[in-house]
């Protein structure tokens, strides 16, 4: 008997410093991408310019059309706020659909969340 209980997507919002990352684990397809929209939506109002939204999909294992319209969507969203919208994935379920469709030449894409939340800081040497 399948489990009704089991939910394919879970999403998660957190602060960190003035940055915020939305994590999404699961799979994320046209049944899904409304709790995405919804967590998405209330990071991008919280966030502070010039600090970014990072989306983690290091927890993807499935990656539809839904989210990379999305994706899309979000970005000129936050970016229309002068907030950055950055991808955390470094995996073939995620990437795949996104370099296929050309979008790894519009999205900021880093291979983990600590990259994509140290991105464009500037780096003052020592001594």
């Amino acid at each position: 008997m399948p489990n009704i209980f089991h939910l394919p997507m879970h999403v998660q919002r957190e602060v960190h410093g003035l940055a915020i990352v939305v994590r999404a684990a699961g799979e994320l397809d046209q049944e899904t991408v409304h709790a995405l929209r919804l967590e998405l939506r209330t990071a991008v109002a919280m966030a502070t310019p010039p600090f970014p939204v990072v989306v983690d999909l290091t927890g993807l294992t499935f990656f539809g059309s839904a989210g990379l319209n999305e994706l899309v969507r979000q970005q000129r969203r936050a970016g229309a706020t002068g907030i950055p919208l950055r991808i955390a994935a470094a995996h073939r379920a995620v990437l795949r659909p996104v370099t296929a469709s050309g979008l790894d030449q519009v999205l900021e894409l880093y291979p983990d969340v600590e990259q994509a939340l140290t991105a464009g800081r500037s780096v003052r040497p020592t001594g």
